[in-house]
């Protein structure tokens, strides 16, 4: 009952989402016009894979590669596949897709800073076998300890990593998974999203535990060559979501790219 009370009580207008409900079904309007009034599933994966393509695509590459970290029953990879054909028809950049997983569910651990209190271990284990007949050849799927999989992986030179979308749980996890960021191959900012740094009141997230405290951590052992920073384009929206405060970038200053300008003829404000 409590969420159709909060349905009706939400602070946006409930035609308004009626309208998004019929503008995702009927797919109306271009995939950016969807995007942008959320008629996706999950339009943070959308918007951190499209913004990704565009940066690749002013920079001059014609594919990218994207991550999902933490694909437990594989709902989001498969959604992160139906992103990425969306922006390969939309930006004209190609989108190579992974997935990184256990596959055995989440690790044993005893560190306080794993949510020990939330996370029962052998959660979220994976059908790997159905996953990848789901899946097909959309995706590769990395079955591992994420500390083994991560540090073998490489991007193709000419996809360079764009986004990451991270959905590990754990704190130890992620520490770990945040490597992926240090591949050679990669944009010079590179989109990120975290799930669990917001949740429920048991979850209890706090800046010394679980992905929170991973990204603080990361952080803290730069030495100004990277900042993984929130994504301040969404600071000031009229109806700001709650999934705004989930996604980063991590901006890779010594990248040879990183000061190439996008933007191919200079900006104007000429007088009337």
């Amino acid at each position: 009952m409590s969420r159709l009370f909060r349905a009706f009580t939400y602070h946006e207008p409930y035609r308004a989402r009626l309208f998004r409900g019929i503008i995702k079904r009927l797919r109306l309007g271009s995939y950016p016009d969807r995007l942008e009034v959320e008629a996706v599933d999950r339009p943070w994966y959308g918007w951190c894979v499209y913004h990704a393509a565009l940066q690749a695509r002013a920079l001059g590459h014609d594919a990218i590669t994207v991550v999902e970290m933490g694909v437990a029953g594989g709902h989001g990879l498969l959604c992160l596949c139906d992103h990425a054909d969306e922006v390969r028809r939309e930006t004209g950049v190609g989108v190579t897709v992974y997935g990184f997983d256990a596959g055995s569910g989440l690790p044993r651990s005893d560190d306080p800073r794993d949510l020990l209190y939330c996370w029962p271990a052998g959660s979220f284990e994976m059908n790997v076998a159905r996953l990848r007949e789901r899946i097909g050849s959309r995706a590769t799927l990395l079955i591992g300890d994420v500390r083994e999989t991560v540090a073998s992986f490489k991007p193709p030179q000419s996809a360079p990593l764009g986004a990451v979308l991270i959905d590990l749980d754990l704190y130890t996890s992620t520490i770990a998974a945040l490597k992926i960021l240090d591949v050679a191959e990669r944009l010079p900012r590179v989109w990120c999203w975290f799930d669990d740094i917001l949740g429920h009141p048991e979850n209890l997230y706090c800046e010394r535990n679980g992905e929170r405290a991973a990204i603080n951590e990361y952080n803290a052992s730069r030495s100004g060559d990277a900042f993984l920073s929130p994504a301040n384009c969404f600071v000031g929206e009229p109806l700001p979501r709650y999934w705004h405060q989930q996604v980063f970038i991590d901006h890779r200053f010594d990248h040879p790219d990183y000061n190439r300008c996008l933007s191919k003829e200079p900006h104007q404000l000429p007088l009337d």
